[in-house]
Formats: structure tokens, C-alpha cells, sequence
């Protein structure tokens, strides 16, 4: 009798239930598409509306299309205005106004978006750059002694080392006959300048990051499924798609690499007797006291092969291709690059720095010396500076970054704007606000940079705009970020930069490939593609490459 009652009652318990998840979604749906669009401040404010699913997020996340769309809104509109993100029922804000980004950039308010943070730590786990709140300053904590100028400098042999490596890598390519349409006598073949330096890279944070040899140089339309796996993320468990799978087994097999790695250097490390100065090794001193887990470290591993790669990459590819399409630039720029050897050769100092240390030395340590002293000598060299600072100025590797705003907030703007017809020095801001502060909007504007601003001239960073002198930002640039989430390794990644131009200019010539057109597509870095007539793009950037006589 029991189990009859039982089985009476549970259907009618099933429909209740099901009611009740009905009901909370009608609920959902109505507060998301009609009661918190009604209260939203942006509504008060000018900005770019349509129909109501209209979307406008390719128009500014887009590189082909957002310089356009920037200029275009800003005649319209100003410096801050909203424009709908998925709908009527998603305004967004967007501003170029420096006070409202420092505030946004700096504020424990604005976080980047769970979504974000949900694919990047399913990328490389939950380290520094996937991390919000009291776990980010954590780890930032933890992680700060490892990217000091003293440690970068420790690490330069490694960037030496390897970007004569690429060098010799790309003198072998270009001796061998080839035989396809981008050749040409007269400038060299052409090579796919970012697969060599993607590996370069590869190879350099796998000897600076974990004291590991990766031989990386010597190794050769939206999918509705990826919107699923964005905002239902529990999918990639349930039922993951042939590139998830993918991802997870290329995850799992750097972590269990990374594991292997860290155990062993854990094994060899304490305060006193260690002398490895490779930034895990750094790392798992500074955590002795246990900061950090076991697990948090290995996160930091995915991380450090991730943003110390890609970035980094573009970046130095980008700054090949601008030189490659200024000759007079390239030309000046070797020409700085000869003189600072011919002062003093990199095997003229003694390995404490010093032109005579009275003593017979170890080649290998004489050898680190010259190159860390080179290093430090590229830093004061002029133009090669400013190439660099522009080529992250007018080809910055992160388009644009998004934060959400955690609660209701007010922002203060340094130039009024109109909400609802009167103008304000302030703006209202609803939890759950998407803003969008476009990096490479900012850095193409030309009442900022001047009417040039679309255009390479590291000449400009002699005599700045004052415009763009109040960018916050290191280096008057947003690329590296700002506030408590800007990049910690950007010491780095700048060095980086140098040490790999200055041996791949002293070494070659660079020139354009005729009628090629190279394009942007955005995904968490702005990757260069080389554009195929009728068919699909190819991450790839040729460019001529020549041995210098």
C-alpha cells in the first residue's frame, strides 16, 4: 500500500518540481530581458542601439572592423557611451576617458567576466591570469620576487642563446634551393617568421620558466558548440566536444610534464643551496613558507608557457613585419645595433662586469657575463627602444580587455557626458555592467596619438603628445595592462623583445612579400593570418628573409 502511495504521489512531486525550475526560469528570463534592462543606468547615456537582439560585438571585437567602429562612435558620441552587446537587454559601456579606465583597471569592483576566466582556467588552471579576488593577490604576492629586475637579468644568457639558435635556424632554411612563388634572388625566400619565433619562445620560457629543454625550434566562422561550452561550461565534462578532448589531452599531458618538473627541482631546491635562477626554481624558494599548493605551482607552469609565449610572439613577428615594410628604419636601426658592439664587444667583460679582473676565467662564465652586459646595453639604446614601444603601440597582442562590474558602482569621468539630457561628470554603473576598455582603439586614436597614429613611427616616443603622455600604463601603453592585474612579467617579455631584434637585424635583411595581405583575428591574443584569396586564412606571416653580407 506504501509503494502504491509512493507511486501516486511521485509523479505529481516530479511536476512540482519541474514546475518550480519552469517558474524560476520564466522568472530569470523576465528580470534578464525586462526588469533589469528598465533600471539600467546606461540607458540614460548616448550610445549605439538597433533592434532588439541586435548585437554590435563584432563591430568592436573585431580587428578588421573596430578601428572604424571606434573612430565612428566617437564622432557620435564621445569618449564614453554604450553600445548592446548580445541585445537590447545588454547595453555595455565602453570609454577612452583615462580617469574612468584607471578606476575600472584598479578597482576590486570590476573583474574580469566568469566566462573568461571559466575557458582560461580550463586552458592552464586556475593560475595568476585566470584568478580573481584574495586568490589573485596571493598568488601575485608569491609570484612577484620571480619577475624582479634582478631575476630577469639572471636570464639573459637564455635569450641569447636561444635567438642565435633561431638565427642558425633560419640561415639553414634560407641557404636551401627552394622552389615555390614567394621566392625571389634579389630579397631571400620566405619564411613563416611566426612559427620560428613561436618556438623560440617556447624554447626560451621552457629553459627561463623551468630550467627544461623543450627543442621547440628543432621540432617541427563561430561554432555554435563553442557558445555552448562558453556560458554551460558543465558541457566540456558531460559531453565534450573533439576539441575540447583535444585540449584536455594536451592539458593533461603538459601538467603531467610539469608535475615531473616540479618535484624534481623541489628536490634540489632550498634557500642556501640552489643557484638555479630559472623562475620556478625562483618560485618554489619564494613559496617555502607554502603560499601557494602544490597544484596553484603547476598552474603557474600552464601559465607561464601560455602568456610567456603568445604574447611575446606576436609581438616580436609584428615588429619584423613593420621593419620588414620601412627599410630606412630597419637600415637605422642596424646601424645603432653595429655601434653598440663596436664600443665594446660582448666578449670584452670579465665575468664580474669589470674590463681586467686579473684573473683567468671560465669561458662559460665570461661568456653569461658579456651577454647580460649586452643585455643591459640594449636597454639604453634609443631607437631600438622606441621600435619596440611603437610596434606594441600600433600592433598591441591583446585587442581589448572586458571587466564586470561586482556591485553597483559610480565612476567618475575627467570630461562630462549627457545622462538622461543633462551633463554629468559621473556615470551610475549596475552590477553585472559588461565595459570594455579597447586597448587598440586607444592606441589608433589621432587626438591622442596625432593624425599619424595609423601609422609605424617610432620617432614619435622622442617627443610625446601630452595626450598620450596621461595613458596609465607602463610605457604610456596599455598593452601591459594597469593596476593590480597588469602584467607581471613585462620586464621580461620587453627584454625578450630586444635581445631577439638585435641578433635577428645584425644578422639578416627583412622585406615584404609583394601582394601579400596580412589580416588580424581575435581570440585571446590578436594573431596575425595571412589572407588566401577564396579560401581560409593561415596563421602563418612570411616574410623575405636574407643573410646580411
Amino acid at each position: 500500500m506504501d509503494l502504491l502511495a509512493l507511486l501516486l504521489v511521485l509523479p505529481k512531486a516530479c511536476g512540482l518540481a519541474f514546475a518550480l525550475l519552469l517558474l524560476r526560469a520564466i522568472a530569470w528570463l523576465v528580470n534578464l530581458l525586462v526588469l533589469s534592462p528598465a533600471f539600467d543606468p546606461l540607458k540614460k547615456i548616448p550610445g549605439r542601439t538597433g533592434t532588439f537582439f541586435q548585437s554590435f560585438l563584432d563591430d568592436v571585437l573585431d580587428p578588421q572592423q573596430s578601428t572604424r567602429t571606434h573612430d565612428a562612435w566617437r564622432k557620435l558620441y564621445g569618449n564614453t557611451f554604450k553600445f548592446q552587446g548580445f541585445g537590447r537587454h545588454d547595453y555595455r559601456l565602453m570609454t577612452f576617458d583615462f580617469r574612468a579606465i584607471s578606476h575600472i583597471l584598479t578597482s576590486p569592483v570590476y573583474e574580469k567576466p566568469w566566462q573568461t576566466r571559466s575557458i582560461l582556467a580550463g586552458l592552464i588552471g586556475r593560475g595568476i591570469i585566470s584568478m580573481e579576488g584574495h586568490e589573485h593577490k596571493v598568488q601575485r604576492k608569491a609570484l612577484s620576487p620571480a619577475f624582479s629586475s634582478t631575476s630577469v637579468k639572471e636570464l639573459a644568457p637564455i635569450l641569447h642563446s636561444k635567438a642565435e639558435e633561431l638565427c642558425d635556424v633560419w640561415e639553414k632554411e634560407i641557404s636551401q634551393p627552394v622552389s615555390t612563388e614567394m621566392e625571389s634572388k634579389e630579397q631571400g625566400p620566405a619564411l613563416d617568421t611566426a612559427s620560428g619565433i613561436s618556438r623560440a619562445m617556447f624554447d626560451v620560457m621552457g629553459l627561463g620558466g623551468f630550467d627544461f629543454a623543450c627543442s621547440a625550434l628543432w621540432t617541427r566562422e563561430v561554432d555554435p558548440r563553442d557558445i555552448l561550452d562558453l556560458y554551460l561550461p558543465f558541457l566540456r565534462t558531460l559531453w565534450p566536444s573533439e576539441k575540447t578532448k583535444r585540449m584536455n589531452e594536451s592539458r593533461a599531458k603538459i601538467r603531467a610534464m610539469g608535475r615531473k618538473i616540479f618535484e624534481a627541482k623541489r628536490a634540489r631546491t632550498s634557500v642556501k643551496e640552489s643557484e638555479a635562477k630559472d623562475i620556478l626554481s625562483l618560485l618554489i624558494k619564494s613559496n617555502l613558507s607554502s603560499t601557494l599548493s602544490d597544484e596553484d605551482l603547476l598552474d603557474q607552469c600552464s601559465t607561464f608557457l601560455f602568456a610567456g609565449t603568445d604574447s611575446v610572439a606576436i609581438a616580436l613577428t609584428w615588429a619584423l613585419h613593420h621593419l620588414s615594410n620601412h627599410p630606412q628604419m630597419q637600415a637605422r636601426l642596424y646601424d645603432e645595433l653595429k655601434a653598440s658592439l663596436q664600443t665594446k664587444g660582448p666578449e670584452d667583460y670579465d665575468s664580474d662586469g669589470s674590463d681586467d679582473s686579473g684573473y683567468a676565467e671560465d669561458p662559460k662564465l665570461r661568456s653569461a657575463q658579456a651577454q647580460r652586459d649586452w643585455t643591459k646595453s640594449l636597454e639604453s639604446l634609443p631607437y631600438l627602444d622606441t621600435v619596440v614601444r611603437e610596434t606594441l603601440r600600433i600592433t598591441p597582442p591583446i585587442h581589448s580587455t572586458i571587466r564586470v562590474a561586482t556591485k553597483d558602482d559610480e565612476i567618475v569621468l575627467s570630461e562630462p557626458i549627457s545622462v538622461d539630457g543633462r551633463l554629468s561628470n559621473s556615470l551610475k554603473i549596475q552590477k553585472g555592467t559588461y565595459i570594455h576598455i579597447p586597448i587598440e582603439g586607444i592606441n589608433f586614436a589621432e587626438d591622442i596619438w596625432g593624425s599619424d597614429a595609423l601609422e609605424f613611427n617610432p620617432d614619435r616616443w622622442n617627443k610625446l603628445p601630452s595626450a598620450a603622455s596621461n595613458i596609465p600604463g607602463f610605457g604610456n601603453v596599455l598593452t601591459f595592462g594597469y593596476g593590480p592585474h597588469s602584467c607581471l612579467g613585462y620586464r621580461f617579455a620587453v627584454s625578450e623583445i630586444k635581445v631577439f631584434l638585435a641578433h635577428l637585424v645584425l644578422r639578416f635583411n627583412f622585406a615584404p612579400v609583394d601582394g601579400l595581405k596580412i589580416t588580424k583575428h581575435n581570440t585571446f591574443v590578436t594573431r596575425p593570418y595571412t589572407e588566401i584569396p577564396g579560401g581560409s586564412n593561415k596563421p602563418e606571416f612570411p616574410i623575405r628573409v636574407s643573410k646580411r653580407v
